[in-house]
């Protein structure tokens, strides 16, 4: 493809060769025989360079949130005497992706690099979690002159998935081991009990769980006391509602909030149940298998809606003003247990949040995006009479674990 000054220099020649052929002169064909032979050979030249490229990779195919990332192509192979100028890009053309997906095909996804050495690099952008779709990746080649420019595509696509961040959990936290005691009566079978204590017999009393030789030596009835151990389970509830969050780095913070308390579950041995607003569900067993699950669901969790002030559009008639004009949701109803987390943004008031479905559950509400830190005592929950909340306000996700840590050892409570 000639550039702009190609085609000036190009005009320039045929205006030169009219000339000479108009005032019959041999002393302006030379300067236009000269420009043209210039032109071709950089045609040529740039176009052979163009198809000598190598295939464009990726450095990795899953990082996390924040990692450096690069897209890499090798360079023509020309000889080095020749200073073309090689760029490795991303195809404006390139589709989005549809769904949580996004595509990387903008120009400000990556930093485009003439790379020093045989290769050249692409610095990808990974400051938003997700999968991103990578390419048509397009090789540029122009010549010292600027006067043709050549493009050849490298790849059609790539796969890069940009994981959450995780952060480590500060305290103890949700994870202490709970024992109930089970005397006189038998103990699941899915938990197998372990032997804790001898008491005597009280009526009532399983005979299955008496004690016979000890018995017969003390010459008193002595019943088994087990301890059956049962696995402790979080409760995480994610809002993707774009309209809660003052913006998406906001929305990053809070996603990369769920994430360490998931990671953290598979460090203390703990199971984990997470809802986001949508309505998606995840369960998932303590462990490493644990935590591959929660980051592979939270990476494909994508905001709904739009953030207020970036380009916000009137929602459609009949759509909800407050949730950016997606459909409106709520009252949100989980089935939580002794202690359910909130991870919202803050500018969720007056939006709903979820209630647990059963009574003596504490809700503690993470607020990410607000300027300075700060908590705010139980009251009410999103519907009166419903579980107390403690409120939490923080700026970023290292400041939202603290105050959890916080709230969670909170007297009369153990997370």
């Amino acid at each position: 493809m000639i550039t702009a000054r190609g085609a000036g220099v190009l005009g320039v020649c045929l205006l030169l060769s009219a000339c000479s052929g108009f005032l019959g002169t041999a002393v302006l064909a030379a300067p236009a025989v000269g420009g043209l032979v210039t032109l071709g050979a950089a045609a040529l030249l740039v176009r052979a360079a163009a198809t000598t490229g190598g295939p464009a990779r990726l450095d990795r195919a899953t990082v996390t949130r924040g990692e450096p990332a690069t897209l890499t192509a090798d360079r023509p192979a020309v000889p080095a005497w020749i200073p073309l100028t090689c760029e490795l890009l991303l195809a404006r053309e390139a589709s989005a992706a549809q769904g949580p997906q996004r595509s990387a095909g903008d120009p400000s996804a990556g930093d485009p690099s003439a790379g020093d050495g045989e290769a050249l690099v692409l610095r990808l952008a990974t400051d938003q979690h997700g999968v991103l779709t990578l390419g048509p990746s397009v090789l540029r080649v122009t010549d010292p002159l600027e006067l043709f420019r050549a493009e050849s595509r490298t790849v059609d696509a790539l796969t890069l998935r940009v994981l959450p961040r995780t952060l480590p959990v500060p305290g103890a936290g949700a994870g202490r081991i709970r024992t109930a005691r089970f005397a006189g009566r038998a103990l699941p079978h899915r938990d197998g009990p372990e032997f804790h204590a001898l008491r005597e017999y009280r009526p009532g009393d399983d005979v299955r769980r008496i004690h016979w030789a000890s018995s017969a030596r003390t010459a008193t009835l002595l019943v088994r006391e087990d301890t059956a151990v049962r696995e402790p389970t979080r409760y995480v509830w994610l809002d993707t509602r774009a309209v809660c969050y003052p913006d998406r780095a906001s929305f990053e913070e809070a996603v990369d909030t769920a994430a360490s308390l998931a990671a953290d579950c598979a460090r203390r041995g703990l199971a984990l149940r997470l809802w986001t607003s949508e309505g998606a569900v995840l369960n998932t067993s303590p462990g490493p298998s644990g935590r591959a699950r929660s980051l592979e669901f939270l990476t494909e969790v994508a905001p709904t809606g739009s953030f207020p002030g970036r380009g916000r559009r009137e929602p459609p008639p009949g759509a909800d003003a407050r949730t950016g004009g997606a459909p409106p949701r709520g009252p949100y109803r989980v089935a939580a247990r002794g202690l359910l987390t909130v991870v919202t943004g803050g500018s969720a008031a007056g939006h709903a949040l979820p209630t647990p479905t059963t009574g003596g559950c504490v809700v503690v509400a993470l607020h990410l995006g607000t300027d300075a830190p700060r908590a705010e005592e139980s009251g009410d929950g999103p519907i009166r009479g419903a579980a107390p909340v403690r409120h939490r306000h923080a700026r970023d996700a290292e400041q939202a674990l603290l105050l959890w840590a916080a709230a969670t050892r909170a007297p009369g409570r153990r997370a």
